[in-house]
């Protein structure tokens, strides 16, 4: 499994799933878009602890992907001195098309299965990502550990 994970956390296996859908984007930009899709809009210091980056290299990321027109800066509302970033529509259509491009590796790599072992990895998959997020919270009850 560890196996698994260092390959497709690599800066070269990202680069080369998500590259069609965005030539010459940079593993981590693609992992930040793909947070920000996810989770929704953050500050700055909330991006570079889930990337675990510094702040200066968040802001250089994000001030590219701002120039490609991915990411846009906004205020916080709950506090005005902070600053949020969050997806453009060409943000969000970008991370449609790195979720597609997931899709489709799955599918290639899921080709010459039967669908009882597509439905049986499905139904493991689930209850290991449940079971692995309950461990977490008790690892770390305070919130992520990131």
């Amino acid at each position: 499994m560890l196996e698994v994970f260092a390959l497709w956390g690599s800066s070269d296996f990202i680069t080369a799933i998500t590259d069609d859908a965005a030539p010459g984007l940079d593993a981590t930009s693609v992992t930040a878009l793909t947070l920000l899709g996810r989770h929704g809009a953050m500050r700055p210091s909330a991006l570079a602890r889930k990337l675990r980056v510094g702040a200066s290299n968040v802001s250089k990321i994000t001030r590219r992907l701002s120039q490609d027109g991915f990411v846009e800066r906004g205020t916080d509302t709950a506090d005005g001195r902070a600053g949020l970033l969050h997806l453009t529509v060409g943000g969000n259509e970008m991370v449609v098309e790195f979720v597609d491009a997931g899709d489709r590796m799955m599918r290639a790599i899921q080709a010459d299965w039967t669908q009882a072992d597509r439905n049986r990895f499905t139904e493991l998959l689930t209850r290991f990502h449940t079971d692995a997020l309950h461990f977490s919270t008790a690892q770390y009850p305070e919130g992520d550990p990131s």
